[in-house]
């Protein structure tokens, strides 16, 4: 079970990754400055996809550390 608990994190952590470029990258958002798509979604998101991948960083590094 503790392995299943330590793969999930990891790939949340990866994901955390992707969610966290996707505007910038495969799914972007429009270049007009002013727009509310460029000025607070794209940051947004970014903001909530490294938090993702932080808190899923330490989740892993704490569940390879029990072992």
């Amino acid at each position: 079970m503790k392995k299943i608990s330590f793969i999930l994190s990891s790939l949340t952590a990866v994901l955390g990754l992707l969610v966290g470029i996707a505007p910038y990258t495969f799914a972007k958002v429009c270049d007009m400055p002013k727009m509310h798509c460029h000025a607070v979604t794209a940051p947004t998101v970014l903001v909530f996809g490294i938090l993702i991948f932080v808190i899923s960083s330490v989740q892993t590094i704490l569940l390879w550390k029990k072992k």
